[in-house]
């Protein structure tokens, strides 16, 4: 399954430019920008909630992931790719939609429970591993994407008239795919 999510983005990012949507460049710095605030919110959340031993704030906390990860999908949705990365695009956000509701499953698991003493290791439970199970696949579908995306090993190609300008751009992204990335 991971190789053929690869290869999706592989296959998607080897289309030649073509018009209509944000420059590449543009595209990279909204998506970006949106994976950003989606860390940051998560690695707040974590922060705040962690070691807590109210029922009702670990029920917030999940809460809270839950709203994060659909705001992100919501992002991506809003997001118009260009061409040459619309599949690569597509993949992430049925992969984050994935994410998104294995995150809801297992929220919806802990506001139904009644003590503290019933969370236990909610990761270690079978919806926690669903959970982290899909997000290994969107952070791996992270790592591709960022390694695609950034264009820095590119020789500079701003004196060659018979390359299109958009495949001139230099794209830099850093989507912090791992926490300690970011």
């Amino acid at each position: 399954m991971r190789r053929l999510i690869i290869a999706v983005l592989l296959a998607g990012l080897t289309l030649p430019a073509c018009g209509g949507g944000l420059s590449l460049s543009d595209y990279a710095a909204e998506l970006e920008s949106a994976v950003a605030e989606m860390n940051g919110q998560l690695d707040r959340l974590d922060v705040e909630f962690s070691g807590t031993d109210d029922l009702a704030q670990v029920k917030t906390h999940a809460a809270e992931r839950v709203q994060a990860r659909y705001a992100f999908v919501q992002a991506l949705e809003n997001l118009e790719p260009p061409a040459d990365v619309s599949d690569l695009h597509n993949t992430a956000l049925g992969i984050m939609g994935r994410v998104a509701d294995a995150e809801s499953a297992l929220a919806d698991y802990v506001m139904e429970l009644d003590s503290l003493a019933d969370v236990g290791d909610l990761w270690e439970t079978p919806l926690g591993i669903a959970a982290r199970s899909v997000d290994a696949d969107a952070i791996e579908l992270c790592l591709a994407a960022q390694e695609k995306l950034d264009t820095t090993e590119r020789p500079d190609l701003s004196n060659t008239p018979w390359i299109p300008p958009e495949l001139k751009e230099v794209v830099v992204v850093a989507f912090g795919c791992i926490a300690a990335e970011r």
